[in-house]
């Protein structure tokens, strides 16, 4: 009697969790359906998502997104992206939307990468956003003054443990050795000395961005019916779950350290230089916090777009080599009226500011930018509706649009310094400034809080990479092709650069 009382309990509850299973599954459908009805009534820019729609989308992507704006004249439209539409909402709008609380940031990232799912942890909303946006939009900047010595000091020894000392011309490729660069500058900053010099935090740091993105392809390729069941068994899967631990087991004892430090202090870090361990604890104000989930966040959001940015502007220098020895002249103009580097030397190289910003304009991250997703019925001023839980974004961006920019596709390094020179304007065309001619950075509530931080650590890196090696193609080379991915660009990963030490105009001693 018992075993059959506990067998009728036991397929009682199979049978209550099948009815909640399918209860959920229905639901996600019906809401599918309703938002797909509702989305209906805007055109779909490219209806054909086989194989050939998606070989397509992938090379021709900006053709697409052009002939949609041409036909639909500043209505919004939909765009398939990957394995749902996209509402894409015209540039005209983004006022509008810019600080709309309804459409949020996070949830759409959380969707796109699969948040709820292990080994996607650094998309995940157990990372209070309130705590690590307080943590980088004020702590991170308060403290951009303190990091410009660091950043300055330790910049020509990674360059040197990276690219050594060539008195003759030597051959790297540039991305992967872009990354090792940028790689330990910021964990210098973010987690410390230790964490700069540890090759697993390291190897971790950069990888797990590149493994979490491939992660979600594949898994996207599967039918959403599947997923929470199939990610279990994909190696991808497994491999990010793996990093994910990994960086777990290294932040871990860092923090634990640090939190009985503070204890032992009143309360007060002992060091001078603060860092993100420092800066989230701050934020949190006591609560309960997942600081490796946070690092891993803050990696991959500065990591590879640092990394992108700096490539797409070296090989634009070297498409432009006349470029060069004005940097130098510049930087060098600088460091001897500063002595030192500071904050205010950064702001001073106007130039590199302005092609930094020419090199971003020529090449955006991505075509369209902003996703959100709206967590209610959003109206707009001209009676259009963004319905509730439908993924939208912002675009296409202005970056090349010739009735904005004069000669659009040639590289003008000038550019935003003629523009910042006219009277009322200096403040508007630097290269951390978002407008919507310029969302690289995103515009409004959300954009890039740590934009400034890698607007500093990309003049730093670069200044020292001009002051300590020439550069140049590979012979036979003027231009650069690289990568094209749908709505996003890349610098092309496998480029190859000549290089070559040569001695700086000017050098800071530290040691004085």
């Amino acid at each position: 009697m018992e075993t059959n009382g506990l067998a009728s309990i036991a397929s009682k509850l199979v049978l209550g969790i099948l009815v909640v299973v399918a209860c959920s599954l229905a639901s996600r459908l019906f809401n599918s359906l309703r938002i797909n009805r509702i989305l209906s009534r805007y055109p779909l820019a490219n209806e054909k998502w086989d194989a050939a729609g998606q070989k397509y989308f992938t090379e021709k992507a900006d053709t697409i997104l052009a002939d949609a704006v041409a036909q639909n004249k500043g209505r919004p439209f939909r765009l398939n992206i990957k394995s749902r539409a996209r509402l894409i909402i015209p540039v005209k709008y983004i006022e509008e939307i810019k600080n709309e609380k309804d459409l949020d940031f996070h949830a759409s990232v959380g969707k796109e990468f699969f948040a709820g799912y292990p080994g996607f942890d650094a998309f995940s909303t157990s990372v209070n956003q309130t705590i690590f946006q307080d943590a980088v939009r004020t702590q991170l900047t308060q403290a951009l003054a303190l990091t410009v010595e660091p950043l300055g000091k330790e910049a020509p020894n990674t360059l040197n443990l990276v690219y050594g000392s060539a008195p003759e011309w030597k051959e790297t490729i540039l991305t992967p050795s872009l990354l090792k660069c940028v790689g330990r500058l910021t964990a210098l900053i973010f987690l410390g000395e230790k964490f700069m010099n540890d090759e697993e935090w390291q190897r971790i740091s950069i990888m797990y961005t590149v493994d979490a993105f491939m992660a979600a392809q594949v898994l996207n390729s599967f039918p959403a019916i599947v997923r929470p069941i199939v990610h279990w068994f994909l190696p991808q899967c497994r491999k990010i779950r793996e990093e994910v631990k990994l960086a777990r087991a290294l932040i871990t004892p860092e923090v634990d350290r640090r939190r009985k430090e503070l204890a032992e202090n009143a309360g007060k870090p002992k060091r001078k230089v603060l860092d993100s361990v420092d800066w989230f604890t701050a934020a949190a104000k006591g609560q309960q916090f997942d600081y490796a989930n946070a690092e891993l966040s803050l990696a991959m959001a500065s990591i590879h777009t640092t990394t992108n940015t700096l490539g797409f502007a070296i090989c634009d220098l070297l498409e432009n080599p006349e470029y060069i020895p004005l940097l130098r002249e510049e930087i060098k103009q600088v460091i001897e009226e500063d002595g030192k580097w500071e904050k205010s030397s950064l702001f001073k190289m106007k130039l590199m500011d302005s092609v930094l910003k020419e090199s971003m304009r020529l090449h955006p991250h991505s075509l369209v930018n902003m996703p959100r997703q709206a967590k209610a019925d959003v109206k707009l001023s001209d009676g259009i509706t963004i319905p509730k839980d439908a993924y939208m974004m912002v675009g296409p961006v202005l970056m090349t649009d010739p009735t904005i920019y004069s000669n659009v596709d040639k590289f003008d390094g000038h550019r935003f310094l003629n523009m910042r020179n006219a009277p009322g304007a200096e403040n508007k065309h630097q290269f951390v400034t978002t407008t919507p001619e310029c969302t690289v950075f995103g515009y409004g509530s959300h954009s890039c809080p740590g934009r400034f931080f890698a607007s500093n650590e990309l003049k730093l890196l670069l200044a020292h990479m001009l002051l300590y090696y020439d550069w140049k193609l590979p012979e036979g080379q003027t231009k650069v092709q690289h990568i094209i991915n749908g709505i996003s660009r890349s610098p092309n990963s496998r480029q190859k650069v000549i290089f070559k030490s040569r001695t700086p105009e000017v050098v800071i001693n530290y040691d004085e």
